[in-house]
């Protein structure tokens, strides 16, 4: 059973602020560079590297790290403690987090209501995309869309699904 740090600690972490000493240790536990760590915090390296071992990152940058943190501390767990298979799965454009370029919002799939997919009796068939489409998908991986708190959400549950062998 995978023990996890409660949302709502890192939230109370957050606001208190996190400590810069926090970053180089974190960090240290995957072998991430001070460039990496500047992007999942939302800053430069510059503005990174200026900020004294005991000064206190701002709310925003501190709940990205403690969240990276979860994530770093759940994904050692997936990857049997090897830091550099977690590392390498980290830096790994994978298909699940494609994104098109040149798609517009309004060639959107429509997000279906859970009442209009029908029920066990009667399922509604599912929606398909247009295997038709022209656009380019391009695979990004799980670090670089850590510079937004979806992004962590989402990094997570593509860490879950390899957790239980869900691929693809």
């Amino acid at each position: 059973m995978q023990t996890s740090t409660p949302v709502t600690h890192i939230i109370q972490q957050a606001r208190h602020g996190v400590l810069r000493r926090r970053v180089d240790e974190i960090a240290r536990l995957i072998g991430l560079s001070d460039k990496e760590m500047a992007h999942v915090l939302n800053m430069s390296v510059r503005s990174l590297h200026g900020k004294a071992d005991a000064e206190r990152l701002s709310l925003a940058a501190s709940e990205r790290l403690l969240l990276l943190e979860r994530l770093i501390k759940r994904g050692l767990q997936v990857f049997d403690g090897r830091s550099d298979l977690f590392n390498r799965w980290l830096h790994t454009p994978l298909n699940e987090l494609a994104y098109s370029e040149d798609l517009e919002e309004d060639e959107l799939p429509v997000a279906l209501s859970v009442q209009s997919m029908g029920s066990f009796q009667e399922p509604v068939e599912r929606y398909a995309p247009s295997t038709t489409t022209d656009h380019s998908f391009v695979p990004q991986s799980p670090l670089a869309i850590l510079d937004t708190v979806s992004g962590f959400s989402l990094a997570e549950d593509v860490l879950g699904r390899v957790e239980w062998g869900i691929l693809g």
